[in-house]
């Protein structure tokens, strides 16, 4: 599942290795020499180092080796072992962290629109050698790479799923450019960042990028740096294309959730832009919604298909992933609208009308199987009552 020890440079080969963005591997122009010289700090899916390589200051993101709770997509207490290795195997390109965050960046470098973004310069697979010297230089720090920062150091994770020859999996890691995070810039953020981060959403949803938790510490030079969450098309959750057998209400249930996760990125933005005025003098008025109250549409209520519609900024799916990447060479890059179309959303009932506006009820419901080389809707939770949730027609090959 992990990607193993690569004999040669040749073994690295640009990941993850499913359909659609990848991300090649950083060139160290010879042997993998990295000076380590600050330890800046961790986050709930990897560690994060200040380091210097060719006499380059980059941010070296080192990412755990998580459980699968952490990953969008597999049921509920899945475990690591031979039962679940192969569904593990099918989700991991597409929602684990480290996958996430390759897929979204590849995604931004072929599109030509990298400055949405921290620059990333790829992938690195950490060699024994330097996770030596880097255990040991930063030895009084207490920082573990099994499980996520909530439960640091619960369970041999990395040893779940050993490599061809038996050893522990590489510690991956993607080299980015180093910046001052905007938490540590109120004012700026206040004037400035607030606005650009809302237009930026919207750009990277037509992009295909979305569920990328919009908040300041993800900021770094007024710029992305976090994608470990991200969903990117073609996704097994947005695009029905990758499996033939799907049924209507397979369908049907993926797009519900890929209108939840979109509409999401924007009521997480309301929701930071409340908790930010709640411990600032200066308040914001910026929101996405109006006045930051959900996204039900709020005129033609006599008509009753009125009341039933929802809807988001943007429709994810529409981005054409078949065209071919950008040329580095060229100026030309994937256009966006400043104005993309809305994204309505009928509703069947009053009920779902009404969990839809409710931004506490947009957490993720689906969860996937695997099977015969498919990823396929399964069992999930029901988004209104938590209670278990089972297709009402099962497709013939589950």
């Amino acid at each position: 599942m992990y990607p193993d020890w690569p004999a040669t440079d040749a073994d690295l080969v640009p990941l993850p290795q499913c359909i659609g963005p990848k991300l090649e591997p950083f060139d160290f122009q010879g042997p993998q020499q990295i000076e380590f010289l600050e330890y800046i700090g961790e986050g709930l899916h990897a560690h994060v180092f200040k380091i210097r390589i060719l006499g380059q200051i980059y941010a070296l993101k080192l990412f755990r080796f998580v459980f699968s709770d952490s990953w969008y997509g597999p049921p509920p207490y899945t475990e690591f072992d031979d039962a679940h290795h192969e569904v593990l195997s099918a989700l991991y390109n597409y929602t684990e962290p480290f996958s996430s965050e390759c897929r979204a960046f590849g995604r931004l470098q072929e599109a030509g629109h990298e400055d949405l973004a921290v620059k990333c310069f790829g992938y690195m697979l950490l060699s024994e050698e330097n996770e030596a010297a880097m255990m040991a230089q930063f030895s009084k720090d207490y920082f573990d790479f099994n499980g996520d920062m909530n439960h640091a150091g619960y369970g041999n994770m990395r040893s779940c799923y050993p490599g061809k020859n038996g050893r522990d999996p590489p510690i991956r890691g993607i080299i980015k450019e180093f910046g001052v995070p905007d938490e540590t810039t109120p004012k700026s953020f206040r004037k400035t960042r607030a606005p650009k981060m809302l237009r930026n959403i919207k750009k990277m949803q037509q992009l295909g990028i979305i569920h990328v938790d919009p908040a300041t510490r993800q900021m770094i030079n007024s710029k992305w740096s976090d994608f470990s969450t991200a969903i990117t098309v073609p996704h097994f959750l947005t695009t029905p294309e990758l499996n033939p057998h799907l049924t209507p209400d397979e369908i049907s249930l993926m797009e519900l959730e890929t209108f939840k996760l979109s509409m999401g990125d924007y009521t997480e933005f309301d929701e930071h832009i409340s908790t930010w005025n709640e411990w600032q003098e200066v308040k914001l008025s910026i929101r996405a919604f109006h006045n930051g109250e959900g996204c039900q549409i709020k005129y033609g209520l006599r008509d009753k298909a009125a009341k039933r519609r929802v809807y988001t900024f943007v429709d994810p799916r529409k981005y054409d992933w078949r065209q071919g990447p950008v040329s580095a060479d060229s100026p030309v890059r994937r256009k966006l609208r400043l104005k993309p179309p809305v994204w309505f959303y009928e509703c069947s009932s009053d009920e779902q009308t009404a969990k839809l506006s409710d931004p506490q009820k947009l957490n993720p419901a689906i969860s996937w199987g695997y099977k015969e080389g498919f990823i396929f809707p399964r069992v999930g939770i029901n988004m209104w009552d938590k209670s278990p949730l089972t297709l009402a027609h099962p497709p013939s090959y589950m």
